[in-house]
């Protein structure tokens, strides 16, 4: 078995521990099927918009999301692919079939 360098050990770390929250993990679930405004977050994760707009920075800080202003709204995705498949395994694992 090969060694993994303790850098990347701890960046996993970093990773898994910013989407270890309800509301954060929950956002990026929504945002699986493509970008969402804030309201569109409100209303799908049923947070109040000071609450949601907290997680969202932190997620932006951490890499997990970038945003873009079109008009009067905000929009939210997924910067990296590879976060899709790690919830899509997370759904695989936790979810019954109807939250596929």
């Amino acid at each position: 078995m090969q060694n993994i360098p303790v850098e990347n050990i701890k960046e996993a770390a970093d990773g898994l521990r910013a989407i270890a929250h309800e509301l954060r993990l929950s956002v990026l679930c929504h945002l699986m099927e493509g970008p969402m405004c804030v309201r569109e977050l409100m209303e799908a994760t049923g947070s109040p918009q000071s609450n949601l707009s907290q997680h969202l920075a932190k997620m932006r800080m951490m890499g997990l999301l970038e945003r873009e202003k079109r008009g009067q709204e905000v929009y939210y995705q997924v910067t990296n692919p590879a976060y899709c498949e790690l919830i899509a395994s997370l759904k695989k694992i936790y979810c019954s079939d109807e939250c596929q």
